[in-house]
């Protein structure tokens, strides 16, 4: 799992980084969060990139939250009243992109999931993701 919170870092993944996709979708939230010209980038966002070999559970800690239940219930995926705790989750081509805002100032965190990832990580994100 990459975890990007320093400007720098950020700024430097999105002038390198070697998958064209998750580079342009890193950019455009860059971009989207330039508006706030008074923040820094590591005091507006954070971003994780799960990778193949990355657990659920790995995701779990990285968050300090668990993805597949909500944050605030703890009412979990696949049960009755089940309600995600994203802002949003979109389908790419190769990745999904879920926001979370995690703040009253707005502070949040982009999670990326490639579609080679855990099977019911993937079932759950495709059954609420916009396309």
């Amino acid at each position: 799992m990459q975890i990007f919170s320093e400007s720098k870092v950020i700024e430097k993944v999105v002038d390198a980084c070697p998958d064209l996709e998750l580079r342009k979708l890193l950019a455009a939230h860059v971009e989207r969060l330039k508006e706030f010209d008074d923040y820094s980038l590591d005091q507006l966002v954070r971003f994780v990139v799960f990778e193949e070999c990355d657990t659920v559970a790995d995701l779990d800690a990285a968050l300090g939250f668990p993805i597949m239940a909500n944050r605030f219930d703890g009412c979990r995926y696949g049960e009755p009243g089940f309600n995600p705790s994203w802002e949003s989750v979109e389908e790419h081509i190769n990745w999904f992109e879920l926001v979370y805002v995690l703040s009253d100032d707005g502070f949040g965190v982009v999670v990326f999931v490639p579609k080679h990832a855990d099977p019911e990580l993937l079932h759950m994100l495709q059954q609420y993701s916009l396309r």
